[in-house]
């Protein structure tokens, strides 16, 4: 069969029998067969196991592919595999929503990586309310929950990729791995400690715009690793959003959970290349426990909160540069700022072309951050800022070029 996709860590995904032309059922159960989707959905549930009768060839043994065209709606999706990947996200998948389900890995091959849900392209993809398992601390090679990260046949990366109110449990190398990607990740879950602790929510450099809030990390006991994550300590922080543009503020939050009226807390920062915490101000808690601060990091920062024998976990707020576009008489103008100067630093400007964007040109930003290159009348245009040392990468809204 042809190869349809080059998974990560080397693995390749085979394209999987068609489905059989026709109205779609409502409900999908299928043992040992891998389910492909390549069109329009509206489905109740699938629901595939794949038992150690399923393993041979690559082809087969995935239990779910989301290949292209596939979009619309699956109110529960079910998986149970003991051979190899839970389900894969190709290019071409878009405007795609999983409602609810389960992904359980018992067991795999043993040569073959394993992922729960291996995110390889695709456009607006949103999982729901899914319970992903697929750590075994005592198994190798297994990578992770959630892994996002353009690979194969893809040209763009995955945009707009989230798992929102999920559960992805403990023990694999990653929980969740978020890398070469657009506005994707996770939200609003409860992420188990990895096999590795600090793997256990990798945010590569190559992630831009990564959807990481509300998240919370706990120790689920499965891992082997000790050390208690997120909820072993009383006194909390958290940042009303993650990520922030340059000269932009972020609001901190913190509490002990339970009245402490005028107890001191001295908030601590580290900023990217800092090689040490140093102290920012003193707070008082109000009659909840809990006070706030508003800060400005200039550069990637953490944050750590400190009351007498109390230490909160420590955050980090991540910060884009701020990209301004300016596009006259056929002149785009495009100036980056932030702390640290950008100069010879290298953007890509993209042109819509019908529903898909090209690279147009690929320049060095000159002296100021700045540079301006001649555009023809009438195109869309975009910027793509690669990540930076202590700045995550960012991707400008379109102009049009008047």
């Amino acid at each position: 069969m042809k190869a349809l996709l080059a998974a990560a860590a080397g693995a390749a995904i085979l394209v999987a029998p068609a489905l059989a032309s026709g109205p779609s059922p409502k409900t999908i159960v299928q043992t040992d067969k891998t389910w492909v989707c390549t069109g329009p959905v509206d489905l109740d549930s699938v629901t595939v196991t794949m038992t150690p009768k399923a393993a041979g060839p690559r082809s087969g043994e995935d239990a779910i592919h989301l290949q292209p065209g596939c979009t619309g709606t699956i109110g529960k999706l079910t998986v149970t595999t003991s051979v190899a990947d839970g389900v894969k996200v190709a290019a071409g998948v878009h405007d795609l929503v999983v409602e609810s389900g389960s992904i359980k890995c018992l067991a795999k091959v043993p040569v073959l990586h394993q992922d729960g849900i291996q995110v390889l392209g695709g456009d607006r993809v949103t999982f729901e309310n899914m319970n992903v398992d697929c750590g075994r601390p005592n198994d190798t090679l297994i990578n992770s929950n959630m892994f996002i990260n353009m690979a194969g046949r893809s040209t763009t990366p995955p945009t707009d990729i989230v798992c929102d109110k999920c559960t992805f449990g403990g023990g694999a190398a990653h929980t969740v791995s978020v890398q070469n990607s657009i506005r994707s990740g996770v939200s609003n879950s409860t992420i188990c400690q990895a096999k590795y602790p600090k793997l256990t929510l990798s945010i590569g450099s190559a992630a831009v715009d990564p959807v990481n809030i509300g998240n919370k990390i706990v120790n689920c006991g499965d891992t082997g690793g000790g050390g208690g994550g997120s909820g072993t300590t009383k006194l909390t922080l958290t940042a009303k959003s993650p990520s922030i543009t340059f000269g932009r503020p972020v609001v901190l939050t913190g509490s002990f959970g339970k009245a402490k009226n005028g107890r001191s807390v001295t908030m601590f920062a580290k900023p990217f290349g800092a090689t040490k915490f140093t102290p920012v101000t003193t707070l008082k808690t109000d009659a909840n426990g809990g006070w706030q601060l508003t800060v400005h990091p200039r550069i990637a920062t953490s944050y750590r909160a400190v009351s007498r024998a109390s230490t909160s976990g420590t955050i980090t707020v991540q910060v884009r540069p701020l990209v301004t576009l300016r596009a006259v008489h056929g002149l785009l103008t495009v100036r980056v700022s932030a702390k640290k100067s950008f100069e010879g630093r290298k953007i890509v400007i993209e042109r819509l072309r019908g529903t898909r964007w090209s690279m147009l040109s690929r320049l060095a930003l000159g002296r100021g951050g700045a540079v301006t290159v001649a555009v023809s009348h009438g195109a869309r245009v975009r910027v793509v800022l690669p990540a930076a040392p202590g700045y995550l990468g960012s991707v400008t809204k379109p102009v049009t070029v008047a």
